[in-house]
Parts: C-alpha cells; sequence; structure tokens
C-alpha cells in the first residue's frame, strides 16, 4: 500500500468520525430539528447570551437564537428570539411564561418556559416574561439590614437589655438544671420518667379505646343506614316519616287546643275563677284530711282509740271470743230467733 492510499483513507476515516460526531453533538443539541421561534423582551437579562439552552420543566427543548436591543431608540427593552423544536412547541401555550434562570455555579443562563393551558403559541409568537432576580439588589438589602442590625448591637441600652435577657435565661436554665423543681424533675428524675411513660402509655390505650368507639359509632351509623331497625325505619322510611309528622302536627293542634280554649286542661294549667274553687276546696280537704289523720295517730275519737290504745283492742277480743260462753248472748240471741220465727209473713199483693 502506497503512501497516498494510506493518507486517503486516513483523512477519510477522520471526516467519516468528525461527521458522526457533529451529528451527534447537534442530535443532543436539536441541531437537526425543525424549529419554531418565539420572542419574548426583557428590562435585565443578567448576562444571557445565544446559544444557551431553552428548557421546559427541565428538559431541553431549545436555544436561545439572539440577544440584544431593537433597532429603534425609543425601545428600551432587550429582545430575545427563542428557537424550539416544532416536536416540543405543541408544549408552549398563548399564557407560557418565560424566566431567566441559572445554569450553574459558573453564573452561565438559560431560559425557562412553563406548560401553560390555554391555545398553542403560533410561530413568531411573542410569550409573557419575568424579570429575573437582582441579585446586587438582594446583596444589598442584605447589606443594609446587617448594617441596622449592627447599629442596634452598637445602642448601650439594647446591649444592656439583650444582656439583662442572656443573664435571666441563664438563672432559669441553672434554676432547671441544680434546683429541685417540676421542670427539674421532668428533666432528671427517672420516676417522673416512669411516670410520663405511664401516662403516654394511658393515652395510647385511651387512644385505642376511642378509635374502637369510633369504629363502634360507624358501625351503628352503617347499620341505621343500610337496616333493618326501627332507627333506619325512623330516619329513612318516608311513611314513618309521614305518620311521625301527623302525629307531631296532632300534638301541635292538641297544645293550641288546650292554649286557646276553655277546657279542664286550660283552666288547670292557665287558671280561672273555677280552678281557683277546685284547688281551694281540693287544698280544703288536704287540710282536713291531714287534721282527721292526726287524730286518729292521737286516739281521738272511736277509730283512733280503736288503732291506738290496746285496751280497746283487748275489750274487743274478750267479748267477741266469749261470745258462745256467755248465757246471756245466747238467751239474746235465741229469742231472736224465735221472734223471727213467730212473727206473720206479710204478702205484698202484685202491682
Amino acid at each position: 500500500m502506497n503512501r497516498q492510499l494510506k493518507v486517503g483513507i486516513f483523512v477519510t476515516a477522520g471526516i467519516v468520525l468528525f461527521s458522526v460526531t457533529m451529528f451527534l453533538i447537534g442530535d443532543g443539541r436539536r441541531v437537526w430539528d425543525r424549529k419554531v421561534q418565539y420572542q419574548t423582551t426583557f428590562k435585565h437579562v443578567a448576562g444571557l447570551k445565544p446559544g444557551a439552552p431553552v428548557r421546559m420543566g427541565g428538559y431541553d427543548i431549545g436555544t436561545v437564537k439572539s440577544v440584544g436591543y431593537a433597532e429603534s431608540q425609543a425601545d428600551a427593552l432587550i429582545h430575545v428570539t427563542l428557537s424550539v423544536s416544532k416536536v416540543e412547541s405543541v408544549r408552549v401555550r398563548a399564557d407560557s411564561l418565560v424566566t431567566i434562570a441559572g445554569k450553574g455555579l459558573l453564573g452561565d443562563k438559560m431560559i425557562e418556559v412553563t406548560i401553560g393551558s390555554g391555545a398553542v403559541a403560533s410561530d413568531g409568537a411573542t410569550l409573557r416574561s419575568e424579570e429575573p432576580a437582582d441579585l446586587f439588589a438582594s446583596a444589598k438589602s442584605v447589606a443594609d439590614n446587617a448594617d441596622v442590625f449592627s447599629k442596634e448591637l452598637a445602642d448601650e441600652k439594647f446591649r444592656k437589655e439583650l444582656r439583662g435577657t442572656m443573664e435571666s435565661l441563664h438563672t432559669i436554665v441553672d434554676g432547671v438544671a441544680h434546683q429541685d423543681g417540676t421542670l427539674h424533675r421532668l428533666i432528671y428524675d427517672k420516676e417522673q420518667g416512669k411516670k410520663i411513660d405511664e401516662l403516654v402509655g394511658n393515652l395510647a390505650v385511651a387512644t385505642r379505646e376511642l378509635q374502637g368507639t369510633t369504629s363502634n359509632l360507624r358501625q351503628l351509623t352503617e347499620r341505621a343506614k343500610t337496616g333493618p331497625g326501627p332507627l333506619h325505619t325512623l330516619l329513612y322510611d318516608d311513611t314513618m316519616g309521614k305518620n311521625l309528622g301527623a302525629t307531631l302536627e296532632e300534638i301541635r293542634k292538641d297544645l293550641e287546643a288546650i292554649r286557646t280554649g276553655n277546657g279542664l286542661a286550660h283552666s288547670v294549667i292557665y287558671g280561672d275563677d273555677e280552678t281557683q274553687k277546685v284547688m281551694s276546696n281540693l287544698n280544703t280537704m288536704s287540710d282536713d284530711l291531714k287534721v282527721i289523720v292526726a287524730n286518729l295517730k292521737a286516739g281521738k275519737g272511736t277509730i283512733g282509740a280503736l288503732l291506738v290504745d290496746p285496751s280497746v283492742y283487748e275489750d274487743v277480743k274478750s267479748i267477741v271470743g266469749n261470745v258462745e260462753r256467755n248465757q246471756v248472748l245466747r238467751a239474746l240471741v235465741r229469742y231472736s230467733i224465735k221472734a223471727d220465727e213467730n212473727a206473720p209473713h206479710v204478702v205484698t199483693p202484685p202491682k
């Protein structure tokens, strides 16, 4: 193989390798895709340069084609042209928002496009933009706050108050650590720790019981919902509801009749002259009955003596028990029987 053939093979292999490399790099950067261009504007691009990636949700969908001012000097905005792959452009909507974001720690910038919800943005459309955060302004704000804080620290009154606060805090912490108080026992006493463990255990048991109660209540509710049972009937049966409504309506009418009528119930509840007389008579009867019962308890009168005096009871018992042995009573009984037998019978003529 001569020298010229070797050189030709080497150059051809280099060209093929270079072409493959360029194709792979271009495919990764979507160089070969058909593109759709969009316009947007910023007051400050924070170092954005052409060729910067355009991403949507962290995925590259294109590149920044150009960054610069318009030809008109009256236009103070910076115009940015985005070149987006036509395949991915279906996700760019008319209400999509364009922002400038950092690409890494070196300060490189890129474009972030949000997925909108409106109609698909047409080729050449102008998208809404949001100005990037000004790092210098943020740093200046932090510096200003630090300056204000340092001035506060330089104030003698503030230092005294801060020192007093720290001393009070030290006293509290030292008391908790060394004095026998509730917080000291809570932190250092093992017995208190056991009590807390028991309390936590009781809370766990109560929680389980509450869960059981909730489960039972849920079962009761489900049973009331699905039935059968009187509660299900009462809640879901239309007929029962109508009957209950009719019953309540009858009760309402009865109460209305009692309130507006002139019957005994109205008289008893609301009162009138007749009711006052009846109540007066009942009170008088109650007082009389109370006096009678008191007299009976005191042994006054025949019935009272019979109930209270034991001698009267013994006399009655003696009389009744000696009836058969009492000759006088026997004679009186026989005489009464014969007199009744000898008495003429009176016949009542029919009417």
